[in-house]
């Protein structure tokens, strides 16, 4: 499934990290919400499309997904099964970024997501 460290695009992590400011949570957090809110959207990732995986803020999948691990990578699976591991975190990043990137706004109050 997901390799045990992954990181995102520089562009998505500096977002999360200015949303980090405005409301406090955490971009490992962050992205966790932004994850399930791009497949709540319906956002599918398309192997043709190149996803940067510049960022420096590399952590372990257990900091990056919490107790969402297991329904992340189920979903990752379910929705690409005939992807690789490395492609698994490559869609994985694409959703995040879809959602951080797509007019997100964080509230302080409770942490909503619009895509």
């Amino acid at each position: 499934m997901l390799p045990n460290t992954m990181w995102l695009n520089k562009a998505v992590e500096d977002e999360l990290k200015k949303q980090k400011e405005i409301t406090g949570i955490t971009p490992n957090v962050a992205a966790r919400i932004a994850f399930f809110k791009s497949i709540e959207a319906g956002f599918v990732y398309d192997k043709s499309q190149q996803v940067q995986l510049n960022g420096t803020l590399k952590l372990d999948k257990v900091t990056w997904l919490g107790m969402t691990q297991l329904a992340t990578e189920l979903l990752l699976k379910q929705r690409y099964p005939d992807f690789t591991d490395k492609e698994l975190w490559t869609a994985w990043a694409a959703h995040i970024a879809i959602a951080v990137t797509s007019e997100s706004t964080f509230s302080s109050n409770s942490a909503k997501i619009k895509v």
